[in-house]
């Protein structure tokens, strides 16, 4: 996933129509990116929980991380595993009880895993506008290079740099781990970035687990 925490901004567009625009940033799984406005510095420690190897469950299924706010910002994200097909969908939304939807990051992922280790390699990294009005923000701000953004059509964007925010490219690899809870539902616990591990090289691999899991549905 190259998701870390990640959060939303709101940037002024020259329009008399609107006041701003929504624009969603998704901070890379490699690591924290200093000059990424608006992002957010936690230092995550590993849970205190008796873990099972993630090789002992077979961990395909459909998951959630519930409604939780990012920096004021309101997020839900699903993950769905199929072997080695892993894709992540973080959903932003308007309201803190996450009722209104109105954009969509997706990453999808070809894994590699032995024991509680993932390579993960970037297929495909998407955006889709869930409204009209944010579809219009996002052309006129010609959103990752794009001025064609069209309301509930996916729009593929691995390798573009959208504001301060470099999508990751086809191809590219996330050196991760994670960690499952054998318990009902199943919890999967996802790496993410410490100080001198930014998941880049197999050196550098993420070390540290997310404080929130993914709840399997």
């Amino acid at each position: 996933m190259r998701t870390k925490p990640f959060a939303i901004t709101y940037n002024a567009v020259p329009s008399k129509k609107r006041e701003f625009a929504r624009t969603f940033l998704m901070v890379d799984w490699g690591g924290v990116r200093d000059r990424l406005s608006g992002m957010i510095k936690i230092a995550l420690l590993l849970t205190q929980f008796l873990f099972a190897t993630s090789n002992a469950h077979n961990v395909n299924g459909e998951y959630v991380k519930a409604c939780h706010l990012m920096d004021d910002d309101s997020l839900i994200t699903k993950l769905s595993i199929k072997d080695s097909a892993w894709k992540f969908s973080h959903v932003a939304y308007e309201d803190d009880a996450c009722t209104k939807a109105y954009l969509v990051y997706e990453l999808q992922y070809k894994v590699k895993s032995a024991d509680r280790e993932l390579d993960m390699t970037m297929v495909q990294a998407a955006y889709t506008s869930l409204t009209d009005t944010v579809t219009e923000s996002l052309n006129m701000i010609n959103w990752c290079g794009f001025s064609d953004w069209k309301t509930n059509q996916p729009k593929t964007v691995s390798g573009q740099v959208c504001d301060e925010y470099k999508a990751p490219a086809e191809g590219e690899i996330l050196y991760t781990s994670y960690q499952v809870k054998a318990q009902t539902p199943l919890n999967i616990f996802m790496g993410t970035a410490s100080s001198g591990l930014d998941g880049t090289t197999p050196k550098t691999r993420y070390q540290l687990t997310e404080r929130l899991p993914f709840l399997q549905k």
